[in-house]
């Protein structure tokens, strides 16, 4: 069973824990760089394992600099760019969906995005915003104009396989979706 930690509305448990002294020290650096606690560093980490890592293996996840993805597109022309796009939607987005239990819906989408290749595969900033039943996502990049088509494209084809069409916008690092909420059983718009 896939768990995804909504730490929000859950109670803390206090645990004791031994760890060797040079993970001590090195958690006391690294949150001290991150001008954090070493409880909320450790917290963190654990909560990566439990959302991610135990399934990477399982999903064939690899670990890539960008700059290393950065140059693979750039061998690529726009069609093939399009064709990647659409490819890794039907793929491996509707696999990854299938995997942590997703039913196909605009809101399962979202969480995926934000919450698996955003949060954990630091691809991109993803921001969604909600007014009424207007959605407006965001994702803001550093990777060039190639990587702005493949994110716009495989962005389109996930949201229409949930019924959505995805109007978007792009440039060099950013690119920008919204629809329209739609009603279970409605009409599309």
């Amino acid at each position: 069973m896939v768990v995804v930690v909504d730490q929000s509305k859950s109670p803390h448990v206090i645990r004791t824990v031994r760890i060797p002294e040079v993970l001590d020290r090195a958690l006391r650096k690294v949150a001290e760089e991150k001008n954090m606690s070493v409880n909320a560093l450790a917290e963190a980490c654990l909560t990566r394992l439990i959302e991610f890592d135990q399934y990477a293996d399982e999903l064939d996840y690899a670990m890539v600099r960008k700059e290393f993805l950065i140059k693979g597109l750039e061998y690529l022309t726009e069609d093939e760019i399009r064709e990647f796009g659409r490819w890794t939607a039907m793929e491996v987005g509707s696999e990854t969906l299938r995997f942590y239990g997703a039913s196909p819906n605009p809101g399962s989408v979202i969480h995926t995005y934000e919450s698996i290749i955003s949060k954990y595969g630091r691809l991109y900033n993803f921001r969604h915003e909600v007014e009424g039943k207007n959605h407006s996502i965001t994702l803001s990049h550093k990777m060039g104009q190639k990587w702005s088509l493949f994110f716009e494209v495989n962005m389109k084809t996930i949201f229409g396989r949930v019924g959505i069409d995805l109007e978007t916008e792009k440039s060099a690092n950013l690119v920008k979706g919204r629809f329209v909420e739609i009603p279970p059983g409605g009409a599309r718009r």
